[in-house]
């Protein structure tokens, strides 16, 4: 980018600031809904075909908006290739390692391994950008990721002694470092490209890098299923997941910051459970308040803290 492209401040004062926090928020949300889905049809459907075609999928979404100003975004995208194709490559290829990863271990493995995300990249954007917190922030991170344990081991400290990883988890946690890597190279993205050419550029250059991994699992490990079900499950995915919570995530990152956004991911599990207390009709358990009120907690701190 430029010096003269204007950007942002992150955590900057006043209602862009408020409006990247809702943002986040929200798009958290639709990830908590990506990982229900992804979990109810990893038996059915293939993880990186499934990758593949919810991407490919997104891309015809969104080439309506992006259309009418082809020419305009194309030249933007051949001056910063190397800084979308990375974005492109970090994100279709992190998400496929989730799904990958799930047909090796636990969802209680992988929702732990997630919780290290937001720290994880509290250290690279200190690192890499300078992006600093104060030590109230920093405590908020840790107070927001032990809400997130609390959660998922239902306050069961066994549960985190007796942990066993495998290689799933290992995949997992690859993934993680590649979503913290995303992160904090979103500054990278020009704002002249716009969200929504900067999104579908993202995602023509991920699903390009991802297709030779895809035709490999069709020929040595199984084909996308084409049946209704997973069409809608497509659909759906490149929908509430690819398109609105990649935009509400990057105009967010880029209005805050990617340490102060890393933090909002521990909202994930939270809104997990109110989705499966509401759609599968399990309990509301103390954990989960207990959990709940910590990782409101974090990011409260987070937010004010100076």
């Amino acid at each position: 980018m430029s010096p003269q492209e204007p950007r942002a401040g992150p955590g900057a004062a006043g209602p862009p600031a408020a409006g990247g926090y809702a943002m986040l928020a929200v798009a958290m949300l639709f990830l908590a809904c990506n990982h229900v889905i992804g979990r109810g049809v990893r038996a059915d459907i293939p993880p990186l075909g499934l990758n593949f075609w919810r991407w490919l999928t997104a891309a015809l979404i969104l080439a309506p908006l992006v259309l009418p100003r082809i020419g305009q975004s194309a030249a933007l995208f051949r001056s910063h290739w190397r800084d979308v194709t990375l974005l492109g490559v970090l994100m279709t290829g992190s998400t496929g390692l989730i799904f990958v990863a799930l047909n090796f271990t636990t969802a209680v493995n992988v929702s732990l391994l997630n919780a290290i995300q937001p720290a994880l990249t509290v250290v690279l954007a200190r690192i890499f950008v300078g992006e600093m917190l104060s030590a109230r922030q920093g405590l908020g991170v840790l107070a927001a990721v032990a809400g997130v344990v609390v959660m998922i081991t239902k306050a069961d400290w066994n549960a985190v002694t007796h942990l066993q990883l495998n290689s799933g988890d290992l995949i997992a946690l690859a993934s993680m470092l590649g979503f913290s890597v995303y992160a904090i190279n979103l500054r990278r993205l020009p704002l002249r490209l716009g969200l929504v050419e900067g999104l579908f550029w993202i995602i023509v250059s991920g699903s390009l890098a991802l297709l030779p991994f895809y035709l490999l699992e069709t020929v040595l490990y199984r084909p996308m299923p084409f049946t209704a079900r997973a069409v809608v499950v497509v659909v759906i995915l490149a929908i509430l997941v690819s398109v609105s919570f990649n935009l509400l995530w990057n105009a967010g990152n880029q209005r805050v910051g990617p340490a102060r956004a890393a933090v909002f991911i521990n909202l994930v599990p939270l809104f997990g459970a109110v989705l499966a207390v509401t759609f599968l009709g399990e309990e509301l358990a103390v954990y989960h308040l207990a959990g709940a009120a910590l990782i409101c907690s974090g990011i409260w701190f987070v937010i004010r803290g100076r």
